[in-house]
C-alpha cells in the first residue's frame, strides 16, 4: 500500500466538509491513499478533516488509527506522520496547502512528508538554534531536499549543539547548587550563632566551608 508517497502535485483540492458529503470524502480519501503517485498533501488534508470531525466513527471505526490501518491500509505511524506534517504546513506555511500551490508548483519543489515531519520535530528540539532551524526550513520547504539529506543534517546539528549545551548546562547547574548550599549554610550559621546553639568552633567551620564553596564558583 501507499507507505512512500511521492511529491506529485494533485489536481486542485476540493473544498472540505462544508461542501463535500461525508461519504464522498470517505471515497476520495480511499482513492488518494490507493493511488501510487498520490500527493501526501492532498491525503493529509483529507485525513485532517476526518480526524478533526471524527468522521471515522460514522463509518464504524472506534479510532482514527483503526480507520487508517483497516480501510486505507496505511500503517498507524505513517498516518500519524502524514497528519502531523499536514497540520504543521497548515500552521507554518498555509500557502503550501492551498489548491493553487499544489496545482501550479513543480512536483520536484513539493517536499515529502518525511522531510516536513523532520522539520516539525526540529522546531520542537531545544538543541537546534534558530539560525540552523531557518536553514533546515529553507532546505525542506524551498528546496524540497531529500529526506535522507535532511535527516543527516538534523542529526549533525543536534550532536554538535547537544555536546555544547551539556557542558554549559552542567556548569550552570553546578553553580546553582553551590549558591543554594552557601545560602543555606549562611542562614543556618546566623541562626545557630544568634541562639547560641553550637560551640564557636562549629560556627567557624561553617564559615570556612561557605567561604571555600564561594571559591568554587565560576
Amino acid at each position: 500500500m501507499v507507505e512512500k508517497l511521492s511529491r506529485c502535485a494533485p489536481a486542485a483540492l476540493p473544498p472540505m466538509r462544508s461542501i463535500m458529503a461525508n461519504d464522498e470524502l470517505r471515497d476520495k480519501t480511499l482513492d488518494v491513499a490507493r493511488r501510487h503517485k498520490a500527493s501526501w498533501i492532498e491525503l493529509g488534508q483529507y485525513l485532517f478533516s476526518i480526524s478533526k470531525n471524527k468522521l471515522f466513527k460514522e463509518w464504524g471505526y472506534l479510532s482514527f488509527e483503526a480507520y487508517c490501518v483497516k480501510e486505507l491500509k496505511i500503517r498507524e505511524a505513517t498516518a500519524s506522520k502524514l497528519l502531523k506534517s499536514y497540520m504543521f504546513l497548515e500552521k507554518e506555511e498555509p500557502r503550501m496547502v492551498r489548491p493553487e500551490y499544489v496545482a501550479e508548483e513543480e512536483p520536484k519543489k513539493i517536499p515529502d512528508y518525511e522531510s516536513v515531519n523532520l522539520l516539525r520535530l526540529a522546531k520542537q528540539n531545544q538543541h537546534i538554534p534558530v539560525q540552523e532551524f531557518a536553514e533546515l526550513r529553507h532546505d525542506v520547504l524551498d528546496e524540497a531536499k531529500d529526506f535522507r539529506d535532511v535527516r543527516a543534517k538534523v542529526k549533525t546539528i543536534v550532536q554538535e549543539h547537544k555536546a555544547k549545551d551539556t557542558s554549559e548546562s552542567k556548569e550552570v547547574k553546578r553553580n546553582s547548587v553551590i549558591k543554594r548550599l552557601i545560602g543555606f549554610l549562611n542562614g543556618a550559621r546566623t541562626q545557630l550563632e544568634s541562639e547560641n546553639l553550637v560551640p564557636d568552633y562549629v560556627i567557624k567551620q561553617i564559615e570556612t566551608l561557605a567561604s571555600r564553596l564561594e571559591d568554587q564558583l565560576h
